[in-house]
């Protein structure tokens, strides 16, 4: 073998062994983004849970309580999750989180949105989202499959175990 030979295999194989460099540190990138959307939207998603009224997220996750009355901390507190929803929705729709990420927020939001007390709210909410018509058409075609925890009469455990305990712990 020449040299020029030699040295040309080893410019193609530090080429390809930097390019499997940049790729894996990309796709590290990538994963500790979605993580840190993670943890931020999961925060938000708690500050919320403080916020919302506890009989009211009750009712909500159990079709077999009664509805609260209507009123404007209610309302606000739907409004702040659905604007949550619209905006992991957003960067779903935009391709920035990962689909797992996705699949995992959808069960959530899905879970909470077709709620009886969101079904409710969701009525008037539904003007100041106007402008986002792609949401709307999401957030409507959820109400429309609701979840069974409403059909079947019967609660289904959600699978934010444990949030009336979180819930009632409002000294956070």
């Amino acid at each position: 073998m020449s040299s020029n030979l030699l040295v040309q295999l080893g410019t193609v194989g530090t080429l390809i062994l930097g390019s499997a460099g940049i790729w894996v540190a990309l796709l590290n990138q990538r994963r500790q983004l979605n993580a840190q959307m993670f943890i931020e939207f999961s925060k938000r998603f708690q500050d919320l849970l403080h916020l919302f009224p506890t009989e009211a997220w009750i009712a909500n996750l159990n079709p077999s309580k009664p509805l609260p009355p209507r009123s404007q901390e209610l309302t606000d507190c739907t409004l702040y999750c659905i604007q949550l929803a619209a905006d992991v929705f957003h960067l779903h729709q935009g391709g920035y989180i990962s689909k797992g990420l996705w699949t995992l927020w959808e069960r959530e939001i899905r879970h909470a949105i077709t709620g009886p007390v969101f079904q409710r709210e969701w009525e008037d909410a539904a003007a100041d989202f106007a402008h986002i018509p792609d949401f709307v058409q999401y957030i409507n075609t959820l109400m429309l499959r609701r979840s069974p925890h409403q059909t079947s009469g019967v609660s289904v455990a959600s699978p934010l175990a444990g949030v009336p305990e979180i819930i009632n712990d409002r000294s956070t």
